[in-house]
């Protein structure tokens, strides 16, 4: 039988993190949503981008 895991134990768990080889800050994803006019209506584009202090301003303007 497995062992039970408990909520202490998944909490100390160290978590993967990638740092900006600019900036040396982490890089939190976030999902980037679109909007771009076509001839029918609307159409909205989605993409996952990395944000960290290099280009926080150019993501969220």
């Amino acid at each position: 039988m497995a062992k039970k895991q408990s909520f202490a134990d998944k909490a100390s768990k160290k978590k993967h993190v990638v740092n900006c080889p600019i900036c040396e800050s982490p890089i939190n994803y976030i999902k980037y949503v679109k909007a771009e006019r076509t001839s029918n209506g609307w159409k909205f584009k989605t993409t996952n981008v990395g944000v960290c202090k290099c280009n926080h301003s150019e993501v969220y303007g």
